[in-house]
């Protein structure tokens, strides 16, 4: 979790963690398919990775009803749940360091 919110490459990922490709894009969708994580992050990381940039990166989307605007915001004005890249962070620190207790 820390590496990817430090930002390193999916490359840098799969060196330091002697993973394929495959298995990263398995583990960025077991991450989505947990609620863990917003498919919004992962496709922001994918298109900085590859230098795009496109309108859905100057918008935000709510992950929970899909309400979209041009402005930041960290509260759902529609649905008002909590909007985070990171939906459950004391869960994903679990998953990735492998202590449930």
């Amino acid at each position: 979790m820390i590496d990817l919110k430090a930002g390193m490459s999916d490359t840098e990922l799969m060196e330091k963690y002697n993973i394929s490709f495959q298995g990263l894009q398995d583990l960025f969708g077991k991450l989505v398919n947990a609620k863990l994580a917003t498919r919004a992050y992962f496709d922001n990381r994918a298109s900085k990775q590859v230098g795009l940039m496109n309108n859905q990166e100057t918008s935000r989307t709510c992950p929970y009803c899909g309400y979209t605007s041009d402005e930041d915001f960290a509260t759902c004005p529609r649905c008002h749940n909590e909007v985070s890249d990171w939906l459950d962070t004391v869960e994903l620190t679990k998953i990735l360091t492998g202590s449930f207790e």
